[in-house]
Formats: C-alpha cells, structure tokens, sequence
C-alpha cells in the first residue's frame, strides 16, 4: 500500500469511527428511574439496536421531542471565528445567504471543519431578532469526494421537495435543541435552534429558513459521480472508497484549506 493509500484508509477508519460517535451521542439511554443519562448507546451491528431505534422513535412520536443529558447538547455549541477571515480559506462556495432571512439576523461568526486536511465544511452563526441563536452547517461533498447515505425512513420531512429530517431534543434542566438535517446535489446541510419547535409556530419558522437557501453549486463539477450506496445483508450501508480522491496533504501549504479539483 502506497503513502497516498495508507493516509486514506486511515482517514476513513477514522471518519467512520467519529460518524458512529457523534450519531452516539445524539440520544440518552433511560435509566430505571426516568431520568436520561449519558451514554453512546448501541453500535448498529449490536443486538437490540433495532429495538432501541424503535424506542427513540415512538418517543419523538408520542412526545414530538426526545429526552436526553445536557452534555448531549455540548455538541452543537460552536465557538464562531470571524466570519470574513473564515470563509476566505473554504475549498468551495458557501450559499449566498444575502437575499434570505439569514441576512436580517446578527451574524456572530463562522467555523471551518476540515476533512482530509481541507476545509470541506463551515458552521455560521446567527442572533434572530427574537434572541434565538441559530447555527446553518453546509459541507460540499464534491470536494473531497465522500457521500451520505441515509435511510429514507429516517426522512419524512420535505424541505423543496428533498428528503429531511428534524430532531428535537429536550433536557431535564429545560433546555432544547431543534435540528433539521437534509442533503441537497452534493452539499449536505445542518440547521438547528436553541428551542424546541415542538408543536409551536416555530417549526414552520425553521422549515421557511431551511427551504429560503438557493441552490449550491460544488466546488467540483467535473466530479466522478459517486456510485449508489450498496445495503449489506445487516441493512447497513457498505462504505466505497471515494473516487474523487484529495490532493496529498504534503504538497498542499501549510494552514491552506483548499484544493484544486482531480
């Protein structure tokens, strides 16, 4: 195996391990007396993990939210850099959020995310004008060639047409988080809320922000189209090796976010 090869496998071992972690996190296990405790929960490929999805979903069903620790909401706390400085270093465009709702809110800044040493993903931040703070997260996946696999039964929501998701979260301490996920072409968005838009008006408020965004365009057009994901006999995905690979991180300059397009 060459350098280029080993340095990828290992960011993928690395990448699934982190996916797994953070989906983890997302839910507290119920403790014998009622109260949500902290816990990773189960791996998909472990007895009961079916049972426990089933679980988590009647919950949100019959509640409209899911109840969980206060740590599994530290998460979502993004500590934002300046804005202009930030977006200057990304391998691919951000959406234009000036002719949207976004613009007449107070920006409180942005934070790049890296995958395979570039800066494939940003988080922004915003003040609505009624004190919410509200984060919109995009990552172009053309940039370094990954892809999403998600399960459409997970996705019953429709944000202009496409699959989607919302999660709400709830904590005995009385905080919330309201999270909308959804991939549109090659760009794979996250919107949440410091509230719950349980049965509120607010929930129509955070469709309307998520559905006002125009369309991405990737940074690589010219792209090797991904293959469709392959379901193994456990109803998981199989995980390909990108086909669009990253520049190698040694000829790239030091601190420099971007990439040129293979």
């Amino acid at each position: 195996m060459n350098k280029m090869a080993l340095k990828l496998s290992l960011r993928l071992g690395v990448a699934a391990f982190a996916l797994a972690l953070l989906a983890g996190i997302n839910y507290a296990r119920e403790s014998p007396g009622g109260t949500p405790s902290c816990g990773l929960g189960l791996p998909p490929d472990a007895p009961g993990f079916a049972e426990a999805e089933a679980r988590i979903a009647l919950e949100s069903k019959q509640k409209g939210y899911q109840q969980v620790c206060d740590a599994n909401l530290e998460r979502y706390r993004i500590r934002f850099q300046p804005l202009a400085a930030t977006l200057e270093n990304l391998a691919f465009q951000p959406v234009d959020l000036s002719r949207t709702p976004f613009a007449r809110f107070r920006s409180l800044g942005a934070l790049p995310e890296r995958s395979n040493g570039r800066h494939t993903g940003v988080y922004r931040g915003f003040r609505t004008t009624d004190g919410h703070k509200v984060t919109l997260f995009e990552q172009d996946m053309s940039v370094d060639g990954i892809s999403r696999w998600r399960d459409p039964k997970d996705e019953p929501e429709r944000i202009n047409g496409l699959p989607a998701r919302l999660d709400v979260f709830h904590t005995p301490a009385g905080k919330a988080l309201s999270l909308l996920s959804w991939v549109e072409g090659r760009r794979d968005y996250q919107l949440w809320i410091d509230t719950s838009v349980a049965n509120t008006p607010a929930r129509a408020q955070l469709f309307a922000l998520a559905a006002s965004l125009p369309a991405s365009v990737p940074a690589c057009p010219g792209e090797v189209p991904p293959q469709p994901v392959r379901i193994g006999h456990d109803g998981l995905p199989i995980h390909e090796m990108p086909l669009t690979l990253p520049i190698d991180e040694d000829s790239a300059a030091p601190g420099d976010g971007k990439r040129a397009c293979k």
